[in-house]
């Protein structure tokens, strides 16, 4: 909530991507579970909890929404009141959905977590096969009109780019070779959406060529890894959700 004035800016953000996916008519009528890490006072989850079909008529999706939280005082009536919506009130990093799910949302949460490579894994584990997260989270420092800006809020203890994501998710077990990633010109705001794989989350030790060799990585990468022996920022090319293909240079 740090990065926003109240949980209805919170809400409008996080609309950018929401507003996208709900063209996906047939990704929508795939899931069934969803969580929402970090929920806070639970806009988000009551979108997802009360989501119609683009159809004529349309119909409930009535999904089932784990709304995950360390504070869930913050939710409100409105959400908890809702037939379908779940409240567990916990630390995300760890398992606290007795299920698997088709869905992670993690709007503005993720850079909170103490452990973010146990807490991927976790999420990981909370996905069923080829289920997806979707994530967003603020950089530390990013250029804004070719200037740097370097700030920090309570409780990160990490700075995150679009590199070092990528890598923490491969790792994990994410496929982040068929993924979607962004981060939109002058703001902090970097974005994900991948896939849990098949493979085994939190290779131990595992370099780039690892993961290259377990094809969760997409060619850009692999053709700086082979150029340079390492990866290098300008060379990552990525895909958004809008299917346009975005160099992210900073």
């Amino acid at each position: 909530m740090a990065q926003f004035k109240n949980a209805y800016a919170s809400h409008e953000h996080s609309q950018e991507i929401l507003n996208m996916l709900y063209g996906y008519d047939s990704f929508l009528d795939s899931l069934s579970n969803i969580a929402d890490m970090g929920c806070g006072e639970g806009l988000d989850t009551q979108w997802w909890a009360t989501l119609m079909t683009r159809d004529d008529p349309p119909e409930p999706h009535n999904y089932t929404v784990y709304a995950v939280d360390q504070d869930l005082t913050q939710l409100s009536p409105e959400v908890t009141e809702l037939p379908n919506v779940i409240p567990i009130e916990g630390n995300f990093e760890q398992r606290t959905i007795p299920v698997s799910v088709d869905l992670i949302w993690a709007h503005d949460s993720f850079q909170y977590a103490r452990n973010p490579l146990q807490c991927l894994k976790t999420w990981k584990n909370t996905l069923n096969t080829n289920g997806m997260l979707v994530m967003a989270i603020p950089q530390t420092t990013y250029m804004h009109n070719n200037r740097p800006v370097i700030e920090n809020h309570s409780h990160q203890y990490y700075s995150y780019n679009i590199l070092n994501l990528i890598y923490m998710l491969a790792i994990s077990g994410f496929d982040c070779r068929d993924a979607y990633f962004y981060r939109k010109e002058n703001t902090p705001w970097l974005y994900a959406g991948v896939y849990a794989s098949d493979s085994d989350p939190i290779l131990e030790h595992a370099s780039w060529y690892d993961l290259a060799d377990r094809k969760l990585i997409n060619d850009s990468i692999i053709h700086s890894l082979d150029r340079y022996g390492y990866a290098r920022l300008d060379d990552v090319v990525v895909s958004w959700f809008d299917k346009n293909l975005y160099q992210i240079t900073n």
